[in-house]
Order: C-alpha cells, then structure tokens, then sequence
C-alpha cells in the first residue's frame, strides 16, 4: 500500500522525465527481470530506461546503487534513473562512475519544476 508522500513524488517523477522522453507503464518490456521495484519505464531514442522511486526517509545510499545496476546489467535496460529524497554523498560518487545510472533529488524535481504544476 502506498501512502500520499510516495504518491506524490512517483507523480512529481513522471511529470519530471516526460522531459526526457516517452513514459512506458507495461513494464512487459523489460527482459531479464523477474520482480523489481521499477515503478515505469521512460524511452529515450532507442534507449529503455528503468526509473526507480524511493521515497525514503534515510539517504540512499551504495548498497542500493549496487543493487540497481546490477539489475540493469542483467536486464535489457540501457540504464535508469533512481529518484529520492536524498542520496548519500558515497552514492553519489559510485553512481558517477557508471554509465548508466541517473540520481534525481525530489529537490531537484521541485526546483526545476517551479511554477509547472
């Protein structure tokens, strides 16, 4: 069950990346993944992008973006983006080392989209 705050960044997320491409509900698409916590998809050219929305209390941290790349390399996903309330400062760092991931703040969000809603 989700709550009104997680409901509200997973909409303020998908208002967000219509910028960046096509929103995809059927998560049918992806390949290689059995269950995961992929809440849309977003397609960017030829690209399959994953989004991943963590409404968390904590910071986000490594552990996390391991797991999510992992994911990726496993599936048929060019790459993802990974929305939250906050990352730590060491997620950052790893998540810049990929090529494929993309770390949105819900800051960022509401920053960029001020005056849109």
């Amino acid at each position: 069950m989700s709550t009104n705050a997680e409901d509200s960044l997973y909409l303020l997320s998908r208002e967000y990346l219509k910028r960046y491409g096509t929103i995809i509900d059927d998560l049918s698409k992806i390949e290689g993944l059995k269950r995961s916590a992929i809440k849309f998809l977003v397609k960017v050219k030829n690209h399959l992008l994953g989004v991943w929305v963590l409404d968390w209390k904590r910071n986000v941290g490594t552990d996390k973006i391991i797991h999510i790349e992992r994911l990726i390399q496993r599936s048929n996903l060019s790459g993802g983006f990974i929305i939250t309330n906050k990352f730590s400062s060491n997620a950052r760092e790893l998540a810049e080392q990929t090529d494929s991931l993309i770390l949105i703040e819900k800051s960022e969000i509401l920053y960029h989209s001020k005056g849109s809603f």
